[in-house]
């Protein structure tokens, strides 16, 4: 139940919802008061424009990205081990005839790769969401690690149903092979929730973050002042990490 209310008020708070929210209200004030109907209409319509632009959308993104990526050679320093975050499945994929990856999830598992071959250390994947009849996050990354990857994947943790359930469940599974120290992997822009939740389990994290955003790469292309929907799923993404940073601070 609670996480379905969760899910109802991710829907509404972030775009294009809320922008949508927002035009109905306007919409419904047209004939009662001018001043709240055009601040809503406007409001509602031109924060939407601004959602899919690519200059904002980076901007949130960038300030985000707070851990730099881990130097070259990767050199071990106290860690034992590599955690792998979840990032969602294609359900029925008809090509494969199976559950895949999602494009996120195949990026942090490229990484993990790549971190594994350079450290020989041992690989934790965590994700559960797995609906009746579909297997876990974790379970589908394991064996695109395993088959794709030839990467032999040591723990699976696959009951964790968002970044604060990964830190949990990986931190027990962990602690019960006497392991404290982790490379942890995720996207760039999700690092900080992922090491706040992990750190609070009280794991010795070091980031090591993937596919980080272009930095002013927009400045000298004027087409990226055209409203895009990649812009707009950028800006969904920033504000939905932004939102959870401080809904975690909060709730754990």
């Amino acid at each position: 139940m609670y996480f379905s209310i969760v899910v109802f008020i991710k829907a509404v708070v972030l775009p294009p919802t809320i922008n949508f929210i927002l035009i109905l209200i306007g919409m419904s004030l047209v004939n009662r008061t001018k001043f709240f109907s055009r601040f809503f209409l406007y409001f509602g319509s031109l924060s939407l424009v601004l959602f899919c632009l690519v200059p904002f959308s980076e901007f949130l993104l960038n300030n985000l990205e707070k851990y730099p990526a881990l130097k070259l050679p990767i050199i071990i320093n106290n860690e034992q081990a590599i955690v792998i975050l979840g990032a969602g499945n294609r359900f029925n994929a008809k090509e494969y005839g199976k559950d895949i990856d999602g494009a996120r999830a195949l990026q942090r598992n490229h990484y993990g790769t790549f971190l594994h071959e350079q450290t020989g250390l041992p690989i934790l994947v965590t994700g559960g969401n797995g609906e009746i009849g579909h297997d876990s996050e974790a379970a589908v990354m394991a064996y695109t690690l395993n088959n794709s990857f030839n990467v032999d994947v040591k723990w699976i943790e696959d009951k964790a149903r968002n970044t604060a359930e990964n830190a949990v469940y990986s931190a027990a599974l962990l602690r019960e092979n006497e392991i404290e120290n982790i490379y942890l992997v995720t996207h760039a822009w999700h690092m900080p929730r992922a090491v706040l939740m992990f750190e609070k389990q009280g794991m010795k994290v070091t980031p090591a973050p993937t596919i980080f955003t272009p930095n002013a790469t927009w400045i000298a292309s004027w087409s990226n002042y055209i409203p895009a929907a990649s812009a707009l799923e950028n800006t969904y993404l920033a504000l939905h990490e932004y939102i959870g940073i401080v809904w975690y601070k909060l709730r754990y």
